[in-house]
């Protein structure tokens, strides 16, 4: 019998450690670069974060140009206008400097330096990939949170304002083994400065990865198995980052797990995604607050098709399933997130983080064009997506 070809794509080189930052302007004469293209946004710029970042660049003499207009949900229009200031600048190096906005523009950002304008034939649902060459600047991702774990995916998510798609802006998909970083460069260091909410929510974030990825659909153990890990080290690790965010080795933990559930995000995510990337956009809701309130309800939802599955993940959140059955440990996995949910102040609903319900058919109509639903283990229909919003309003 003949079997399924698959394609494996490993993560870029990684390297972790607090302090680590320090070897960054090591790295760009690695590669033979004279002036990097330093991505961020303004809080990040704020809180101090970035000149810790810049200060081995500076104390090496390296000129640089720096490009903070990023907003949360980067749309195409700041893409457009970072590309104008790489080239303006000559810059041959494109260095990220912040959270999954941060690093989903600079890949974006990176795109456009050696590929025509504009984004549209780039996207997934523009079978963009086939036209996504790898002729592009290196790219060093730096990340500040440890929730998206961008740094080695190799998706950028935009938020599309051509009204080519539909009578709304929606987040777009640019998907392809050419996005991953040259480097990963992960400090831990450089994340404890992150507020209590942020920390929450981007937490909860990188447990929506690693929980939607272990189920997702696609043929993909090597995935799997690093899903459970990384659920493994964001479980025992998320409460105590919480409540003490300068335990420097607890932050490395989060760094890893984020960075590893993302990885394991090449199996697919799910339906919490193609309705969450809608939320940022329309509500508009953080993106990690989004995961937060929708998985217990997606993951009822999905419960019948991934009985086994969910009691694994139960069992790696550090929930005692010693004498449970499948089904009670599975159950016991939706209540552990809820738990989590309370303890971190996620708000109690949808309406509660800020949305209108009149909005709700609409988001359901744009959450079926998203691409992450199609590996969701129970197939969605728009009707489905408009209960899940109800239920998590």
């Amino acid at each position: 019998m003949r079997q399924d070809i698959i394609n494996y794509f490993s993560p870029p080189r990684i390297e972790f450690g607090a302090g680590s930052i320090e070897n960054l302007a090591d790295h760009i004469n690695t590669f033979g670069c004279h002036k990097p293209f330093i991505v961020s946004d303004i809080g990040i710029q704020q809180v101090g974060i970035l000149s810790q970042a810049l200060a081995p660049l500076e104390s090496a003499n390296i000129p640089y140009a720096t490009y903070t207009e990023i907003e949360p949900n980067p749309t195409d229009i700041s893409v457009s206008q970072g590309v104008e200031v790489y080239k303006k600048e000559k810059c041959d190096v494109v260095i990220a400097v912040g959270g999954g906005s941060v690093m989903d523009a600079a890949k974006a950002i990176r795109l456009l330096t050696t590929h025509a304008p504009p984004l549209e034939p780039y996207y997934i649902d523009s079978n963009g990939a086939d036209k996504i060459r790898d002729d592009m600047p290196p790219l060093i991702c730096v990340p500040t949170t440890a929730g998206t774990g961008s740094e080695v995916s190799q998706g950028a998510i935009i938020t599309d304002t051509s009204l080519q798609t539909t009578d709304r802006w929606r987040k777009r998909a640019i998907i392809t083994r050419f996005n991953m970083a040259n480097i990963a460069l992960l400090d831990p260091a450089l994340t404890v400065k992150m507020p209590q909410s942020l920390t929450a929510a981007t937490g909860m974030d990188a447990i929506t990865h690693g929980i939607e990825a272990y189920v997702a659909t696609k043929h993909h153990p090597i995935a799997e198995g690093i899903a459970l890990q990384a659920l493994k080290m964001l479980g025992a690790n998320i409460r105590t980052v919480y409540h003490n965010g300068e335990d420097v080795v607890a932050r490395g933990e989060m760094l890893l797990g984020s960075c590893m559930a993302a990885f394991s995000f090449q199996k697919g995510l799910g339906a919490v995604h193609s309705i969450a990337h809608q939320l940022s956009t329309d509500a508009p809701i953080p993106h990690g607050v989004a995961n937060a309130i929708l998985l217990p309800h997606v993951m009822e939802f999905n419960l019948p098709h991934v009985i086994d599955k969910y009691a694994d993940v139960a069992d790696a959140l550090g929930v005692n399933v010693d004498g449970m059955s499948k089904g009670e440990a599975a159950c016991a996995a939706i209540d552990e997130i809820r738990v989590l949910n309370i303890e971190l102040n996620m708000p109690t609903g949808l309406s509660a983080a800020g949305l209108e319900r009149n909005k709700i058919p609409k988001l359901a109509a744009d959450s079926m064009l998203d691409h992450c639903h199609k590996f969701n283990p129970r197939k969605c229909t728009e009707e489905d997506m408009l209960r899940l919003l109800e239920e998590s309003f």
